[in-house]
């Protein structure tokens, strides 16, 4: 089932280079037109053939969410998500558009002149929106990665703290102590304490690298392998394999596979480059070799070139690319302690406490490094996060909505009626979809909660939550009147007002990713869910939810012997929702959520 989820994911990425191709022609077209020497590109059916891809797509996420739904209900959730999102988006229809838009014979065969500028922005908008459904997808298996990461990162960071305090308590003792030798086995046992880290980073690189191969490219997928998308890698044809046999090829081919391929690269070139024409086995000169010759050898140059290329999203990442940073400050912290325990059985004092201070430097360094890579994991994590509430509210959102407008359809039906038109089977129907998504926020309530760093949207959802149950109380009794459309116009402006926060904590994250601004020093903290204004904003509209229901149930009552149990019942619920926003605001305001 998890091979089937990566499938998704990787088909949208798969996508995307379609997408960005059809902009490059028409950002292309838009150039003076050079002389024609071949049939131009029909970018309406190219336009066709990936509206038909991600149709197939969109159907997929069903499916698979459906086979997924009992074994592993969570992802099967997320694949739910996705879709309505996709098709909430509108990204078939905008796809349709832009195929209209980019066509050159209208109806009835006349020839017509393709928009293409109007359907570049139609093009640039779908893949704005493509690339939403994949961060959807995206971010549970993200969320956990990064979630992992944090935890390993923060630990090296708790390392690496202690062994700067004990080099710092290593170099004032060196200061002090008359005697090198203790100053020496201190020194030493620091040391050692640094090649324990450094072996401990190696060893967390390594297992990184062997998890991340088998999985380092889409193209590793028996899906991508048989696409016909794909491009073709020179080797597979007959005659592009005959030239992979001749010598010259085989000769890079041991090359490669002896000791680094990047090395066994560089050194095949320069052994072909300096080599002597009489050594050259009767291969003649570049001077001396015929036109057809040298196109022939820059052909076979480049077909090679381009079988390497293909090759390479299939082999493990660069090897510097899984190295934690700050590995050269830790082994030149390391070599600096070394030179200071040689200089200690020298009775070197003061040539020791130089290397100390080196030393104390480049764990310094090694540490902010660890800080920033921290940061940047916490800004994801945090991104992650906020995809995926938005994702489940916008879920919510939509439910909710059609719930309100069949509740207010029903009510309009008269008494005299309603058991002709099955009025009882349409609001038990209706409570059941409010019960179901009641199970949403309790769920949202939960993940909220767990991640701890919000004050006013848990208790907009707890909040949000009751609201729900007291509609399925009411629809329960079919109570389809005034005071139940008001309780569930109030769990929609709830839902609208948390979507709202949430994109503008994504918008502004965005935005610093693309400006690079960089976080303070020092050790960083973790980043609240939503800024405080925006908790403050929700307050406010809790604290005005509360006053409209207040303002409803006083309606109704018209006596105070007219109250009924329920009436009392939500009165008392009030007042709790009163204390309990009292108390939310006052742990905003002493940042207790910091």
């Amino acid at each position: 089932m998890t091979h089937l989820f990566r499938t998704l994911t990787w088909s949208v990425c798969f996508l995307f280079p379609l997408g960005l191709t059809t902009v490059s022609a028409q950002d292309q077209s838009s150039q003076p037109p050079a002389p024609p020497t071949a049939p131009a590109r029909d970018l309406s059916t190219s336009e066709l053939q990936i509206y038909r891809d991600y149709e197939r797509f969109e159907k997929s996420l069903f499916d698979v969410a459906e086979q997924l739904r009992r074994k592993d209900p969570e992802r099967a959730e997320l694949l739910y998500r996705a879709r309505s999102q996709s098709q909430e988006q509108n990204i078939l229809s905008q796809m349709q558009t832009i195929s209209e838009l980019l066509r050159s014979t209208s109806a009835t065969g006349a020839t017509v002149d393709p928009q293409f500028g109007p359907a570049a922005d139609h093009q640039k908008e779908v893949l704005t929106r493509m690339k939403a459904v994949l961060r959807l997808l995206q971010s549970q298996d993200e969320r956990e990665r990064v979630t992992a990461e944090i935890a390993r990162i923060q630990e090296l960071l708790k390392d690496t703290n202690k062994i700067i305090a004990r080099q710092k308590d290593v170099r004032a003792d060196t200061q002090r102590s008359k005697e090198p030798q203790k100053s020496r086995d201190a020194q030493q046992r620091v040391a050692d304490e640094a090649k324990k880290l450094s072996q401990k980073i190696e060893q967390q690189d390594e297992d990184r690298a062997q998890s991340e191969q088998p999985s380092s490219s889409p193209s590793a997928t028996p899906e991508n392998q048989n696409s016909p998308e794909r491009p073709s890698d020179p080797s597979d044809s007959p005659q592009d394999s005959n030239k992979s046999d001749s010598p010259e090829s085989q000769n890079k081919k041991s090359d490669s596979k002896s000791g680094d391929p990047q090395k066994g690269q560089k050194s095949g070139e320069q052994k072909s480059g300096d080599q002597k024409p009489s050594d050259q086995q009767g291969q003649s000169s570049p001077e001396q070799s015929q036109p057809g010759q040298q196109q022939q050898g820059q052909k076979q140059d480049q077909q090679q070139k381009g079988a390497d290329q293909q090759k390479k999203p299939q082999q493990s990442p660069p090897e510097d690319s899984r190295k934690t940073p700050g590995r050269e400050q830790l082994e030149q912290a390391r070599e600096e302690m070394q030179q200071a325990i040689e200089k200690l059985e020298k009775q070197e004092k003061e040539q020791a406490v130089e290397n100390q201070d080196q030393a104390v430097n480049r764990l310094e360094e090694l540490k902010a490094q660890l800080e920033e890579i921290l940061r940047q994991l916490r800004e994801d994590e945090r991104e992650s996060y906020l995809t995926m509430l938005e994702a489940r509210f916008q879920n919510m959102l939509k439910r909710q909505q059609h719930i309100n407008t069949e509740t207010v359809r029903i009510d309009k039906i008269e008494a005299g009626s309603r058991s002709q038109q099955n009025f009882a089977s349409q609001a038990d129907t209706l409570r059941k979809e409010q019960d179901d998504n009641a199970l949403e926020a309790a769920k949202a309530l939960h993940l909220l909660k767990e991640e701890g760093s919000s004050v006013a949207f848990p208790e907009a959802v707890q909040q949000m939550h009751q609201n729900m149950l007291l509609v399925v109380s009411r629809l329960s009794r079919q109570e389809t009147g005034s005071t139940t459309q008001v309780v569930e116009q109030l769990i929609a402006d709830t839902l609208n007002e948390m979507i709202a926060a949430l994109r503008d904590e994504l918008q502004k994250q965005q935005e610093q990713k693309q400006q690079g601004q960089q976080g303070g020093q020092g050790e960083p903290q973790d980043p609240t869910l939503v800024n405080q204004i925006a908790e403050l904003k929700l307050i406010r509209s809790l604290q005005n939810q509360i006053n409209v229901l207040t303002q409803q149930i006083g309606t109704e009552v018209v006596t105070d012997s007219g109250r009924t149990p329920e009436q009392l019942h939500l009165l008392q619920d009030l007042r709790v929702r009163q204390e309990r926003l009292q108390e939310a605001t006052y742990d905003l305001s002493v940042g207790r959520n910091q």
